[in-house]
């Protein structure tokens, strides 16, 4: 038995996920055998409310760092049962202290994956990338559009008829409540603006306010003349924000690799200003009808 795994070791291995660990461990340590078979995991995770990724994630980490192994049928303890219970007293006061300590702020990585088959998805586990804590950024952008309470604005400097649904899912998650709805484009692309055509009965009937951020300056004293931007962001009310990649667009929706985060508290402050700012300096558009 190998009772000598530094406490450290226990709680840097399962950071994500400490109660889901204790909660195995106290489970293994109570039977009267050391191993389980994994029917019975899954039983235990349903009972508990554990996602099956939860469980896979916290196990891994769990068997890397030595706390379990691989038996014929399942897993086992690799420590006595009194060493298992103390590391999940120890995991259980981390995740207290993490509830009793939580940031004001709070920040989730999106990412979406390529389309299949990806050279990347196929790199990404052999680095020893974990998806614990990531969220697809088509779920992650519904979701926060749904939380706006007073705005959500929307910036996307590509945008065609694809993107356009998908705006429609975020302003659809906002339906029952009255809100200001804005949408800051560049307004320089002939697929934006057919997209924005196509799409203009829908939009009017959300009661979209359209503004473009293309500016014109004399060439003598600017190059480029236009100024225009290349941010992605997605606002609700003045406390939640998107930052990334994703263009509102068939190929950041569906194929392409993007990532970004999401905010939430009052680091968001800069951001919503920044978004003011640019809605004071675009220009209302005028679809042609």
């Amino acid at each position: 038995m190998n009772a000598s795994i530094p406490e450290e070791a226990i709680v840097d291995a399962v950071i994500s996920d400490p109660l889901v660990a204790a909660t195995l461990l106290v489970h293994l340590a109570n039977r009267d055998s050391l191993s389980i078979r994994a029917a019975l995991l899954d039983d235990i995770a349903r009972e508990q409310n554990i996602t099956s990724q939860q469980l896979e994630t916290v196990l891994e980490a769990l068997l890397e760092a030595g706390l379990l192994s691989q038996v014929r049928h399942g897993i086992a303890l690799t420590v006595p049962k009194n060493d298992a219970l103390r590391h999940a007293a120890v995991l259980r006061g981390v995740a207290y202290a993490r509830y009793r300590q939580r940031d004001a702020n709070q920040v989730e990585i999106t990412l979406s994956p390529p389309a299949h088959p990806s050279r990347l998805m196929e790199m990404l586990p052999k680095q020893g990338f974990s998806w614990t804590r990531l969220y697809d950024t088509k779920d992650s952008l519904i979701e926060l559009a749904s939380q706006a309470e007073r705005r959500l604005v929307i910036i996307s400097p590509f945008l065609d008829r694809e993107g356009i649904e998908w705006i429609g899912q975020l302003f659809e998650a906002t339906a029952k409540k009255s809100i200001k709805r804005t949408m800051i484009v560049r307004g320089r692309d002939q697929t934006e603006a057919d997209a924005l055509r196509t799409h203009d009965s829908q939009l009017a009937a959300w009661g979209v306010d359209i503004l473009t951020y293309a500016i014109s300056h004399d060439p003598a004293f600017r190059s480029p003349a236009i100024e225009t931007f290349h941010a992605k962001i997605l606002l609700a009310d003045s406390d939640k924000a998107y930052v990334g990649s994703a263009n509102m667009t068939r190929w950041s929706r569906d194929f392409s690799m993007e990532c970004g985060v999401i905010l939430r508290g009052p680091s968001v402050k800069p951001v919503a200003t920044l978004v003011e700012a640019m809605m004071k300096v675009s220009q209302q558009q005028v679809l042609d009808r």
